[in-house]
């Protein structure tokens, strides 16, 4: 229901049409009708906002349709209501501050006070709720709007606790329950609120943020949040001119970035300046700025910067590959992890909502390849209940979608490298499975912790890899990060030294001073690597790389050392079974107990898949065991649900190089998802792969299609291949030669220097030939690779025979 299809995101002008309300009419209604005649100034944006923050058009045009949701939306008002009773700093007694609580605590605890006034004032303006037009519920959220301006939200304070709560948090709250109840609030009333939300802005400049060392400007997620939170605040009082600058600021969050915060042109997220964040401050920044472009499209306020078209491929490029099975990797969902009331699958919902939402104003075949995605995400999950959420405009947007004839659309196969932030994704050609490998890097941090939550999660990017199956929903939503062994995460090679909270800082502040991270892709194949510099000050260090082909998975360990003297692993299996154990076989035997085993060659979990011990591995630890924990563990928000104690059972299988790993330690060994106990048998007796070298200068695979794969440490030479220095490489037999894939994980050279020895071939071509140079001398074919500027995406050439 939008007016022209000229360019991304130009939407239809009314409250009733524009994608902000979405899923009025049903797929079959045909054109969409001509839009609704409206005044496009800050009138007419408050209402439409409303519609937004109620959904009321859309239960006005289905009153019957959503019962469900108004009254889960009435059971929390009423309980919101019981909880009012007004003392120093507080309106709500959930929200009340405990003796002892630290500022980031008392800061998140302000801010809810707002939240739960807008969930009131919502109540009240939503039609068919028990408190539509209550005059207790008004008189409530008049009341407390006063009480919190007169005792901490305004002039007179100076933050302190959580900049965001300040300046976004509660910013953003306040300016909406202004626009809900706008016109029960005296001119003087809003004038005074708004004076308050300019003092936490500073200078009163929607590009700026509150922070701890200072004044900064914001960016990304935060940026949109701020603008959002402003505009809303500009089109309530009104303020014109403010509002016309925080739709300017807007221009500088979809832009592609080469640093710090934002999307990169390789399809990364980063936030926080070292954090891979496309799952939630990714979402945060695609949901506002969808909703903001349907507030201000036809209005006398529009967002004209041509460059947001640049929001077109984000969709496919950045986020789609992270989804599985209508869940949110959680390798890209920082902090977030560690939140009992926020799953993947959570963060799943949030996306295909967006998704729906945009696909409104994109072009047909990119909405429709937008909505086969969303059909596919949804159906694939059979713990999805999207379809019955309380969120009446994401419930409308699905209910939409599954009545139409929208063919489900399977997700991209094979492999995705995010040099920006270190994430490598890999998906199997029939959709079984699929695999990210969280590293970090001098950029990427080794996890984001708070005071207050993720403060045990520091190893999770330690190489720890996420497998996905099609058939198993549950495994990361199951209470896993209440019940996993967060000491020792699968695919990491960790130092068991009992480690403090946020051992390296809260937030992502530091990142490992390590050589480099990087990756390459080619086709079906796929490399990724890492030199890790443990956190804690252990003294680990490791060499880690894997190597991808459609059945299979190879990790590579080498120079592993600690200087600590604990226990030093590397994790090949860390398995939630849920409650109910599975059968864990070793060369056969099944495992009933803890056991250490020398020269195993294959292992099998069942549902899960296998596992091939490559030679040169050190003793394998197997247990099956039942684990437990608290979400309390690893978070200080304290509610009943995440005080309970959760059991799960778990599968294990790991090395131990013990207490004195040495520079030649070493691991070699690969999955095969999905496999099940005879195939993996099988192919522990022939599995087709060559390890050509694991060391300090190279770790190198020869796969059983013939590809070669590398992690070039240093200048060295493998097989028939001569690198100048560090490296990334896939070499692909074809008909006329061999085709290439090159990187520089270091993402500061200029140039690489490749030999292959016996290869004819005297031209290159491909896309990208412009960049190699090829000299043949004898039986040498020498090239030399232009690296400036690439920022570790994967360079692809041919060399043939002319």
């Amino acid at each position: 229901m939008h007016t022209t299809r000229r360019g991304f995101l130009q939407l239809g002008g009314t409250a009733l049409a524009a994608s902000l309300i979405p899923g009025l009419l049903p797929s079959s209604a045909g054109a969409a009708p001509p839009p609704l005649s409206i005044a496009g100034g800050t009138e007419a944006l408050r209402a439409r906002w409303v519609d937004a923050l109620t959904s009321r058009s859309i239960i006005t045009a289905d009153p019957t349709g959503f019962d469900d949701a108004i009254a889960a939306l009435d059971r929390g008002t009423t309980a919101l209501m019981q909880q009012i009773a007004p003392t120093g700093t507080r309106y709500f007694t959930s929200t009340d501050w405990t003796v002892g609580a630290t500022d980031l605590l008392r800061s998140n605890q302000m801010r809810l006070n707002y939240v739960n006034l807008e969930k009131l004032a919502t109540a009240w303006a939503t039609p068919g709720s028990t408190h539509e037009g209550s005059s207790e519920v008004l008189d409530a959220v008049r009341t407390g709007l006063a009480h919190m301006h007169e005792q901490i939200y305004h002039p007179g304070t100076a933050w302190w606790g959580n900049w965001w709560s300040w300046n976004i948090g509660a910013a953003q709250p306040l300016a909406n329950v202004m626009a809900l109840i706008r016109d029960e609030l005296d001119q003087a009333d809003i004038d005074r609120y708004c004076v308050a939300f300019d003092h936490f802005l500073p200078e009163r400049d929607p590009r700026l943020q509150q922070h701890p060392s200072g004044v900064q400007e914001s960016n990304g997620a935060n940026r949109v949040d701020i603008c959002q939170a402003v505009i809303v605040r500009a089109v309530v009082q009104p303020d014109e001119p403010l509002l016309r600058a925080a739709v300017d600021a807007l221009s500088p969050t979809w832009q592609y970035v080469t640093e710090g915060n934002g999307f990169f042109a390789d399809g990364s997220f980063v936030q926080q300046s070292t954090i891979g964040y496309t799952g939630t401050y990714g979402l945060v920044l695609l949901g506002g700025l969808s909703k903001l472009f349907a507030l201000l499209a036809d209005s006398d306020f529009p967002i004209v910067d041509p460059t947001r078209s640049n929001l077109t491929g984000v969709i496919e490029g950045s986020f789609a590959p992270f989804m599985f099975n209508g869940q949110m990797m959680d390798a890209v969902r920082g902090r977030a992890v560690a939140r009992y009331a926020l799953r993947s699958k959570d963060n799943g919902d949030e996306l295909i909502e967006h998704t729906l939402r945009l696909a409104k104003a994109a072009d047909p075949d990119t909405a429709a390849r937008w909505r086969g995605l969303c059909r596919q995400w949804i159906e694939s999950n059979a713990a999805a209940d999207i379809a019955e959420s309380t969120k009446i405009g994401r419930r409308a947007l699905v209910a939409e979608l599954l009545d139409a004839e929208v063919v489900a659309r399977p997700d991209a196969t094979g492999p995705r490298f995010f040099p920006a932030m270190d994430r490598l994704v890999y998906r199997s050609t029939d959709g079984s499975w699929a695999l990210c490998v969280a590293m970090c890097s001098n950029r990427i941090a080794w996890h984001e912790g708070t005071g207050a939550e993720n403060m045990r999660g520091v190893k999770t990017s330690q190489g720890m890899t996420y497998l996905y199956l099609a058939d198993d929903d549950t495994h990361f939503d199951d209470h896993f990060w209440a019940t996993s062994d967060l000491e020792a995460p699968v695919g990491a090679t960790v130092d068991l030294t009992p480690l403090p909270d946020n051992p390296e800082g809260q937030w992502g502040e530091t990142t490992p001073a390590n050589e480099w991270t990087g990756g390459a892709t080619l086709d079906e194949f796929a490399v990724s690597a890492m030199h890790l510099v443990a956190p804690g000050g252990t003294g680990l260090v490791a060499r880690k790389a894997w190597f991808f082909q459609d059945d299979l998975v190879v990790a590579l360990g080498s120079d592993i050392s600690s200087r600590s003297g604990a226990e030093v692993r590397t994790v090949v299996e860390h398995r939630n079974l849920g409650g109910t154990p599975r059968t864990l076989t070793v060369d056969g035997e099944a495992i009933t107990a803890p056991r250490t085993l020398r020269g195993a060659r294959w292992a099998h979990l069942a549902d899960v898949g296998g596992y091939v011990f490559l030679p040169g591995s050190p003793a394998l630890r197997a247990e099956l065991v039942e684990r437990q924990g608290r979400w309390t563990d690893n978070a200080t928000r304290s509610v009943p649900e995440t005080q309970q104690v959760r059991r799960r059972q778990y599968a294990t299988l790991a090395y131990t190089h013990g207490p004195d790993a040495t520079d030649a330690s070493t691991y070699a060994y690969a999955l095969l998802p999905g496999a099940d106990a005879a195939q993996t048998a099988a192919r522990a007796g022939d599995l087709g792969v060559r390890v050509l070298r694991n060391d300090s200068a190279v770790q190198a695979v020869r796969l059983p299609s013939g590809a070669i794969c590398a992690a070039v440490w240093a200048g060295a030479a493998f097989d028939r291949v001569r690198i100048s220095s560090s490296a990334t490489l896939i070499l692909k037999k074809i008909p006329t030669g061999l085709e290439v894939s090159l990187a520089d994980p270091t993402q500061t050279q200029d140039a690489l220097d490749v030999v292959l020895v016996g290869i004819a071939g005297d031209r290159v071509s491909g896309p990208d030939a412009d960049r190699v140079s090829l000299t043949r001398v004898r039986s040498e074919v020498r090239l030399r690779v232009d690296t400036r500027g690439t920022a570790g995406r994967s360079l692809r050439f041919s060399v043939h025979r002319r």
